[in-house]
C-alpha cells in the first residue's frame, strides 16, 4: 500500500528514489512546487540514476529547479549532469522538430501522405518544452514511396541503418537525428489482430488543416494506438513509468471529451481493455493531487513499471518468452530453457519474412544465414550473449 499526501511519507528506503521520482513528476503535472522538507530528504544522485533509467531526467530536473533544490547541493558535478540532461532534451526536441518539418515538406512536395506518431504528438501535451524526452521521431508514411523517402534521407546526410526490414526504416545522422519511418504501424512479428486492425489505417485518419498530405488520428484513435504501443512493450521486454506518465498527461487534457464507449469497444477488439483500465487507474492514482491508496495488484503493476526502464529489460523478455512455453507458474524447467535457446537459435518464419526476405523465399540460404548470425554475435555481441545465457541459467 502506498500513500501520497504531498508531505513527507514513510516510504521503504529501498524504494525511495523511485517514489521520489514519482512525487516530482506529480508536482509538475499538478503545478505544485515540491515540498522543501521532502526535497531535503532526497538522494538526488539516486533519483538521477532512476530518472535516466526511465528517460525522465528533464521533467524531474524542472521539478527540482522549481523548488530551488540545487542551491544547497554540494555536488557540483551532479548538478551539472541534471541541468545538462534537461538542456540536451530541450535542444534535441528543437532540432528534431525542425528536421521533421523538412522531411514532411519533402513529402508534401512529392504528394506522399504521412502522419507523425507517438512522442511527436504526446510531447505537445506536456507542460513545458523538452519534458517529454525521445530517442527518435516516428513518422508513418505511404509505403509505396519507400524508395523515394530512402533516397531523400541519404541525399540529406542520413545513414540508412535499416531499410525494408520490419515495419519501419531507421535513419540516423549526427548529432542527434534519429528517425523511424513506418510503412505500417505493426508488422508480421506483432499481434496478427493488430496488423489486421491497422491494415487500412489511412481510412481512420483526418487530414491536417495545414498541408494536403499530413494526417492525424482522432483523439480516441490516438489514445487507442498509444495503449497498443505501450502493451506491445509491456508484453515483451516491459515498459517503464514514462508510459503511464504519457497516459496521465494525455488524459489530463482529453479525458472529459473522449468517446469512452467507442474506445472501450475498440480496446476489446484489440484485447488490451484490461491493460488499459489497469494502467489508467494506476496513472490516475499515482499522479493525482489527492491522497491515494494502491491495492496489492496496483502496487505489483507499479513495481513492474518501475523495474522495466524506458524500453524494458532482457530479464523481462526472457521471463515472458519462457512463460509462454511453461505458463503454470512453477520454477522454469530445463526443457523450457532448451526450447527457449532453440527458438533464439532457429528463427521463426515471421522474422525471416520481415528482416531477411531472401531467406524467407529461399530456405536453402538459411543454414548460411545461421552461421553468419553466430559469427556476427560472437564478434559484436559476445557480452550480450553471455549475459542472456546467465539469465537463462538463473531462471
Amino acid at each position: 500500500m502506498i500513500v501520497n499526501d504531498w508531505k513527507l511519507t514513510d516510504i521503504d528506503k529501498k524504494a525511495r528514489p523511485e517514489y521520489d521520482l514519482l512525487y516530482l513528476i506529480s508536482c509538475v503535472l499538478n503545478d505544485v512546487v515540491p515540498d522543501q522538507q521532502r526535497i531535503e530528504q532526497m538522494d538526488l544522485s539516486m533519483i538521477y540514476k532512476t530518472a535516466r533509467f526511465h528517460t525522465l531526467t528533464a521533467i524531474a530536473c524542472m521539478a527540482l529547479e522549481s523548488a530551488d533544490a540545487f542551491r544547497g547541493c554540494t555536488d557540483a558535478e551532479l548538478v551539472r549532469k541534471w541541468k545538462e540532461s534537461k538542456e540536451k532534451a530541450i535542444r534535441k526536441t528543437l532540432l528534431l522538430d525542425a528536421e521533421r518539418q523538412n522531411i514532411c515538406s519533402f513529402m508534401e512536395q512529392e504528394h506522399i501522405w504521412y502522419m507523425p506518431l507517438k512522442g511527436v504528438v504526446l510531447k505537445e501535451f506536456y507542460p513545458k518544452l523538452g519534458m517529454r524526452q525521445m530517442a527518435d521521431n516516428d513518422i508513418l508514411f505511404d509505403s509505396r514511396f519507400q524508395n523515394e523517402v530512402c533516397q531523400w534521407m541519404i541525399q540529406h546526410g542520413y545513414e540508412a541503418v535499416s531499410v525494408g526490414k520490419g515495419n519501419h526504416d531507421v535513419y540516423r545522422k549526427e548529432p542527434v537525428y534519429n528517425f523511424e519511418m513506418h510503412t505500417s504501424l505493426y508488422g508480421k512479428a506483432h499481434d496478427k489482430g493488430w496488423v489486421s486492425y491497422y491494415q487500412d489505417v489511412k481510412e481512420r485518419l483526418i487530414r491536417d488543416e495545414e498541408g494536403r498530405y499530413g494526417y492525424h488520428f482522432t483523439d480516441e484513435d490516438f489514445y487507442i494506438y498509444i495503449i497498443t504501443h505501450a502493451y506491445k512493450h509491456y508484453s515483451a521486454s516491459g515498459t517503464g513509468i514514462r508510459s503511464i506518465v504519457d497516459i496521465a498527461v494525455y488524459l489530463q487534457k482529453k479525458e472529459d471529451s473522449l468517446d469512452w464507449a467507442y474506445i472501450s469497444g475498440e480496446l476489446k477488439k484489440l484485447h488490451v481493455a484490461e491493460f488499459e483500465q489497469n494502467s489508467r487507474n494506476l496513472a490516475g492514482k499515482v499522479f493525482s493531487r489527492e491522497r491515494y491508496y494502491l491495492t496489492g495488484d496496483e502496487t505489483e503493476l507499479l513495481d513492474y513499471f518501475l523495474g522495466a526502464g524506458t524500453y524494458g529489460t532482457m530479464e523481462n523478455r526472457i521471463e515472458k518468452k519462457m512463460r509462454e512455453y511453461q505458463p503454470n507458474g512453477d520454477l522454469i524447467k530445463g526443457v523450457t530453457k532448451r526450447r527457449y535457446i532453440a527458438q533464439r537459435m532457429f528463427l521463426e518464419e515471421s522474422y525471416y519474412q520481415d528482416y531477411v526476405p531472401f531467406a524467407y523465399r529461399h530456405k536453402w540460404y538459411r543454414p548460411f544465414y545461421f552461421v553468419y548470425r553466430v559469427i556476427r554475435g560472437l564478434l559484436r555481441n559476445r557480452k550480450m550473449m553471455l549475459r542472456e545465457l546467465k539469465i537463462i541459467m538463473k531462471k
